[in-house]
């Protein structure tokens, strides 16, 4: 027992010796994380499988750290849709990241998952130059600065993804609808309606044209009758200055009246003369926007009859042609009713019958707001 003695001390001494240099090794090790790690906190609304303290963390494709801690945290979150607090459940992930990179405000950390093999890790993707610069902190210098969380480049490829496939199926159900049997007996039935409505213009065209062309004589002979009457009250004017010195028996020379009547009478005529030149000028405006328009409808027809015949698709052609023509009816009736006056609403005139025919144009076979719809959805599908 005696000789074995030595040798229990001498191994219990390389064994003390072993334990205390790794303890210093271990100790060295914690020591220089402590001075060469910045610590950070990203907090992840999904999952992270795969991840584990330890990961690699990545700094523009550069490995500059590890994960030091992950748990389950809960943050108060706002909704966009109601602007209430809510709680909600995330994963947070404190980072190590080397002291010497630069973390800046707008950068953002992504959790990337191989898709076939290898250990997941954490993508820090850095943002410009001209931002800010995070503060650093040791550890256990709490709170640590949060780091933003982003979608890798296969999480925005599967929501986008997704979003396409939703608004394939949404445009699928709207191109059924349109094309449904409904709507091809609507554009038909809007197509022989147009055919009516271009020839009942065609048959009122020949009137229109020789109308336009007799008003620019009729406006001549009003300018120059005006021109004259004009000329009349000028003349007035001079002999009722005449008039005005003399005595009040010979102030009633002309018919009667006073020098105060008849300055009266001409300043009412020169007022009527100037209404009849405003409203000649009102007319002129009514006629010119009516042709304008009628010109218009017509174009609109006879090109989209031309890619009928050609086999093209005319269905947004048809009902625009269809809402314009049936209202650009109802503005050139409303403004020959107004050219009328009050004769307009009686029936000894025609102007009546054509406000009530022009008005049901706009009704039957799929009204202006029907025709609205359909080109709608043929601009947005």
């Amino acid at each position: 027992m005696e000789n074995r003695s030595p040798f229990v001390l001498i191994g219990a001494a390389v064994i003390l010796f072993i334990a205390a240099i790794a303890g210093f090794i271990v100790w060295k090790l914690r020591a220089g994380d402590d001075t060469a790690y910045a610590y950070y906190v990203i907090l992840f609304s999904g999952d992270v499988q795969g991840l584990t303290v330890d990961s690699p963390v990545f700094y523009r494709g550069l490995r500059v750290g590890r994960v030091h801690a992950i748990q389950l945290a809960e943050r108060k979150d706002i909704q966009r849709s109601t602007g209430r607090e809510r709680l909600s459940e995330k994963v947070e992930v404190t980072v190590a990241v080397n002291w010497n990179i630069d973390i800046r405000e707008r950068s953002y950390a992504v959790f990337e998952k191989p898709f076939i093999a290898g250990a997941s890790y954490i993508q820090i993707v850095g943002r410009v130059e001209v931002d800010e610069i995070k503060p650093k902190k040791k550890l256990g210098q709490k709170p640590y600065p949060e780091i933003r969380e982003g979608a890798s480049f296969l999480q925005a490829t599967s929501l986008s993804a997704q979003e396409l496939l939703t608004k394939a199926g949404v445009t699928v159900d709207r191109l059924n609808d349109l094309l449904s049997q409904d709507n091809v007996n609507a554009v038909s039935d809007t197509l022989r309606n147009l055919s009516t409505l271009s020839a009942a213009f065609a048959k009122q065209d020949g009137p229109i044209q020789e109308t336009l062309k007799e008003l620019p004589t009729a406006v001549a002979e009003f300018r120059k009758t005006f021109d004259k009457l004009n000329s009349a009250v000028d003349s007035f004017n001079l002999l009722a200055l005449e008039l005005g010195p003399q005595d009040a028996g010979s102030k009633k020379a002309l018919a009667g009246k006073q020098p105060g009547e008849l300055y009266k009478t001409i300043e009412e005529a020169r007022l009527a003369l100037t209404n009849i030149n405003g409203a000649a000028a009102q007319v002129n405006q009514l006629l010119a926007d009516s042709k304008a328009e009628l010109y218009a409808a017509r174009s609109m027809v006879l090109d989209a009859s031309r890619r009928r015949d050609a086999g093209e698709n005319i269905s947004t052609e048809a009902s625009c042609c269809k809402l314009f023509a049936s209202e650009m009816v109802g503005r050139v009736a409303d403004r020959a009713v107004q050219i009328h006056g009050g004769y307009g609403f009686v029936k000894e005139y025609h102007v009546e019958r054509l406000m009530r025919d022009a008005k049901i144009t706009q009704i039957y076979e799929g009204t202006s707001e029907v025709q609205r719809i359909v080109i709608s959805r043929n601009i947005l599908k």
